[in-house]
């Protein structure tokens, strides 16, 4: 997991500028409770954005936490017909994948995410930082 600061703001939030949050998720063998253990996955690059606002930065570390927990990934198998071999796809905690596209669109500007993603946290024991 990387963050990069980008120079520019998201929709909802024009005062503060954007955090692009990268993981890289290399090819493995999946482990005990992935689809078929011992198997290959093919891993990839994620890119996700939050608001660096005052709060949103409270989210960075408890995201990193999140990621090193086994919460923000799992592996498995693909949908299309053909597809055989599993991949590393989001899993339980809600990342915003686009800039743009609102709520609907996995983007902003979404007024609510921020209150589902650290609800999400919180049902899996990551709190807020006092």
């Amino acid at each position: 997991m990387s963050c990069g600061e980008l120079p520019v703001s998201l929709s909802g939030n024009a005062k503060d500028t954007t955090a692009k949050i990268t993981y890289y998720i290399p090819d493995g063998i999946q482990d005990e409770g992935h689809p078929s253990p011992g198997a290959p996955f093919e891993g990839g690059v994620f890119e996700a954005y939050l608001p660096l606002s005052a709060r949103g930065k409270g989210f960075l570390p408890r995201l990193e936490r999140a990621f090193r927990l086994g919460l923000t990934f799992t592996v498995s198998m693909g949908n299309s017909t053909g597809d055989r071999l599993a991949k590393a796809v989001w899993h339980k905690i809600p990342h915003k994948t686009k800039m743009e596209g609102g709520k609907s669109g996995n983007g902003y500007p979404d007024s609510s995410y921020l209150s589902r993603l650290s609800e999400a946290l919180k049902a899996h024991g990551i709190e807020d930082v006092p």
